[in-house]
């Protein structure tokens, strides 16, 4: 079924996609939960993407700035979007994952970032993985504060850094982490991600580790792929 609704163009860099907090639950609209890839049009502009998704039914939806260009939207304008859920083509879906694997970017080796704030760990991670510096990410996340994991694979897919779909948690199924990973480690008082890769926990806290830090324990991960 298609679906009808109105956004509100942000302010956004020229340079690069647009991301959208969509203003319903997407699970209950499409009664479908985990990856899903949408169609439609944005002022009968067509256009076909995956969503994002943040937790709890809350997606983000990318639109590239061609679209927006083709759709002649403006920040402050009224967008009117149709959306419903793309066609299960598998032959489409695999080909449009070759063409995604040849833009990822490929990660060789990481240089350390300590985190400018008490919160801002999320955003050292993406920055030691994109090799950037961490006031861009501030940027580009729209927040110097805590971050959540829907937010850090946003980040991720705005820097081309293939990851897994979702965040796995650690169990006695499942005791062991990825080689290359955004860790989830419960400390004392507060929740804390690091970065860990080929043996080296890079915690934009506590710096380089041989070992994830004695008052922390690791909950769950993010596997990064690196090329």
């Amino acid at each position: 079924m298609k679906h009808s609704f109105n956004i509100i163009m942000p302010d956004y860099d020229k340079n690069s996609r647009v991301f959208i907090e969509l203003p319903f639950n997407v699970w209950d609209l499409f009664n479908k939960k985990g990856a899903m890839k949408v169609k439609g049009s944005i002022n009968n502009v067509p256009y076909e993407c995956a969503l994002i998704p943040r937790g709890n039914g809350i997606y983000l939806f990318p639109i590239n700035k061609k679209i927006i260009q083709k759709a002649r939207a403006s920040v402050g304008d009224t967008l009117n979007v149709t959306m419903e859920l793309a066609d299960n083509n598998k032959n489409e879906d695999n080909k449009q994952k070759v063409n995604e694997v040849k833009k990822y970017r490929k990660i060789e080796s990481i240089n350390y970032m300590q985190q400018p704030n008490s919160k801002a760990c999320g955003q050292a991670c993406i920055a030691m993985l994109a090799g950037v510096n961490i006031e861009e990410v501030i940027k580009v996340m729209h927040t110097k504060g805590s971050t959540t994991i829907g937010q850090l694979i946003e980040a991720l897919d705005y820097y081309e850094i293939r990851h897994s779909e979702r965040n796995k948690r650690i169990s006695k199924k499942n005791p062991n982490y990825s080689e290359t990973c955004i860790l989830t480690v419960h400390m004392p008082n507060y929740s804390h991600w690091v970065l860990y890769f080929k043996g080296k926990f890079y915690d934009p806290e506590f710096g380089v580790l041989e070992e994830c830090h004695p008052d922390g324990k690791i909950t769950s991960y993010l596997e990064i792929y690196l090329e």
